[in-house]
């Protein structure tokens, strides 16, 4: 029982404390501790893995008014620089351990900010070696450049690779190809010379279940096959988003807005949308690609639009 008399002596005992000198004092660690986080849903482990953040700022966003968006983010207390996180997740289901994309690897076009996921899952104290199958969320350069090392070799010697078969064939399309725009073509350069490696075991798939109790959905516009994943163990699910989401604060507060590396923008958010209603309907778990690390809360409708509410800190697995 806390009562004044407590407080007072506390207070007291403060001020007597004997002053340490300043050499006693921790230094500056001068690095962030690894990106890394756990927690469980079901009978699962899920671990969410921080490759590093690309360096945005609002213009990478368009479709509604640019004073619209500033406004959401200062609703937020958020300016217009915006570090964004690339997250990988690894799903640990006791039989089997999977990797929900693979972060950029040595793939550096946007800077030097990313390429953590190794060193980050390593430390997390899982091995490239352990990984029994990757699952692509879609075929850009921060989610599946991961895969290669730094000598174009297989990262992941044991693993199946899982993706949309609709998003394998739009980046081995040649025709596709040949009509994109200059700037667009080392996105396809990127996308088969990461897949290469594991040509021989690649699984391309329909929208459903990959393995028991994952199942990939499709949700297009970003790229035509760009998926999300449902992760399902007993009572407890978790959607992961993949890139459905790029800025939590502005695409919750309007679904409309769109990011300037999707495909087809219309699309992507009408996709949005409905995976924003699903959540916010069924009060899903969710987090994504490119959420703030480690991503994980839940939505909520706010009038005709949504709101995030991270998830608190999860204290025991």
């Amino acid at each position: 029982m806390i009562d004044r008399r407590h407080v007072l002596a506390a207070a007291a005992a403060t001020a007597l404390a004997p002053v340490l000198p300043a050499a006693a004092r921790a230094p500056l660690a001068g690095n962030q501790v690894p990106g890394i986080y756990r927690r469980k849903l079901g009978d699962l482990e899920i671990t969410a893995i921080l490759d590093g953040y690309i360096p945005f700022d609002t213009k990478v966003f368009s479709g509604s008014d640019p004073a619209a968006i500033r406004q959401s983010l200062a609703n937020a207390g958020q300016g217009e620089r915006l570090p964004t996180a690339v997250n990988t997740f690894v799903i640990n289901t006791k039989e089997k351990t999977y990797l929900l994309d693979t972060g950029a690897g040595a793939w550096n076009a946007m800077g030097d900010t990313m390429g953590r996921a190794e060193s980050n899952l390593r430390t997390a104290g899982i091995t490239p070696e352990q990984i029994d199958a990757i699952i692509l969320t879609h075929a850009h350069p921060d989610h599946h450049e991961g895969l290669l090392t730094a000598e174009k070799t297989a990262r992941f010697p044991n693993a199946e690779l899982v993706i949309n078969e609709t998003e394998h064939a739009f980046w081995h399309d040649d025709g596709i190809l040949n009509q994109a725009p200059a700037e667009v073509k080392p996105f396809f350069a990127s996308a088969r010379n990461a897949l290469a490696p594991y040509a021989s075991r690649t699984r391309k798939v329909k929208a459903g279940e990959v393995a028991p109790g994952l199942a990939l959905e499709h949700a297009p516009g970003h790229t035509p096959g760009h998926s999300i994943l449902r992760v399902a163990s007993g009572n407890e699910q978790l959607l992961l988003v993949g890139d459905s989401i790029h800025n939590v604060v502005i695409q919750t507060a309007q679904p409309e807005v769109t990011f300037v590396f999707d495909a087809d923008g219309k699309q992507a958010a009408a996709s949005r949308r409905r995976v924003l209603d699903m959540a916010a309907a069924d009060g899903l778990l969710i987090s994504g690609a490119h959420m703030p690390f480690p991503g994980f809360g839940k939505v909520l409708k706010d009038g005709s639009a949504f709101r995030f509410v991270p998830a608190d800190w999860s204290y025991a697995l």
